[in-house]
């Protein structure tokens, strides 16, 4: 089983992050692409999937963390992916940063308030592709039921048994209604404002 490494999702966007470019635009969201019949299908195993995400405040003091995969799929065609969706389960959100039990609690509980994820209304997000190219996919990141469009840069191959692929980007979080601790909205936050920006590396094993 192989590890493709995509764009996705999305998921965990929490306390926004310093990242190593400017955000990656979004834009209204498209129409969703169908994979052709000469397309190569692949299942996405969960439990072998994750998402990575990095937050920070503007002092530097950052977080990061994990969230599960729920389920996905995707299409391969003339050596790029060209569709597919993936799913992630929002009530995984979780913290690796090593804090002891009552921070990392009251973190997380934050986390998926209202405030951030308001994960009891809005338990999913998902990356639904809209157009593939060899070396960039574009689709639709809905996050707290926002769908924006996004284009994401990434690399795979494609094995006997499966692909791999990685990619690394990061979204402006404001763009999906994730406002707290952002200087963009709010004056006088000073050393506590909360950077826009999330980071983000999402890992999917897929099979044919």
């Amino acid at each position: 089983m192989k590890k493709v490494l995509l764009f996705a999702g999305i998921a965990a966007f929490l306390m926004a992050c310093n990242s190593k470019g400017p955000s990656t635009e979004a834009t209204e969201a498209e129409e969703v692409s169908e994979a052709s019949s000469a397309s190569q299908a692949y299942t996405v195993s969960g439990a072998e999937s994750s998402v990575v995400w990095k937050g920070s405040k503007v002092t530097g003091d950052s977080h990061a963390g994990t969230i599960a995969v729920n389920s996905g799929s995707f299409s391969i065609e003339d050596a790029a992916i060209n569709a597919g969706n993936f799913e992630l389960d929002m009530t995984t959100l979780a913290n690796t940063d090593g804090m002891d039990e009552e921070m990392t609690g009251k973190l997380m509980g934050h986390i998926a308030s209202p405030d951030f994820f308001d994960v009891a209304n809005n338990a999913v997000a998902k990356f639904e592709i809209t157009a593939g190219t060899p070396d960039s996919l574009t689709g639709n990141l809905t996050i707290k039921g926002i769908s924006k469009s996004i284009t994401v840069p990434y690399t795979f191959e494609i094995t006997e048994a499966g692909a791999s692929a990685t990619s690394s980007f990061s979204i402006d979080r404001t763009q999906w209604d994730i406002k707290y601790g952002s200087a963009s909205f709010f004056d006088d936050l000073k050393d506590k404002a909360i950077n826009d920006a999330i980071e983000f590396t999402v890992t999917l094993a897929a099979t044919k």
